[in-house]
């Protein structure tokens, strides 16, 4: 992965964290932002026009959720990485977003200490699952 450029696409209909995730990945030095959506209809959309590595998407959201989201993506994408963001770190939330296709899981409280060890895990070896 160290020379890899991941192609990412951001989802969270909260403009406040979209903002903060993309400003931390503008830091991270193998990201490429190539999108940004603010629901899952809009984020799938998006994912199959632009075809990226990696979509980050949150949970939670109106019109379509992320998990709703990320079960129709991995069906059409399944190459592309999903790894689902949330406040609502639950048992229950991480098995529904294991049980949805996901490749990776992180409270958005972490992000900055957990995706980068996780995209490395997750492009290093594309077998990885949540």
């Amino acid at each position: 992965m160290r020379n890899q450029i991941i192609r990412t696409l951001v989802v969270d209909d909260s403009t406040a964290a979209l903002h903060s995730i993309c400003g931390f990945l503008k830091l991270q030095p193998n990201i490429d932002i190539v999108g940004t959506a603010s629901d899952g209809r809009e984020g799938l959309a998006s994912a199959r026009a632009l075809h990226p590595d990696l979509v980050l998407i949150d949970v939670q959201m109106p019109v379509m959720n992320g998990i709703d989201a990320t079960a129709q993506l991995r069906q059409d994408l399944p190459a592309t990485r999903i790894i689902m963001v949330t406040v609502h770190d639950t048992p229950e939330v991480r098995q529904a977003c294991r049980e949805s296709g996901a490749d990776g899981f992180i409270a958005k409280e972490h992000l900055d200490r957990e995706l980068p060890p996780l995209l490395e895990q997750i492009f290093a070896c594309n077998e990885s699952r949540v």
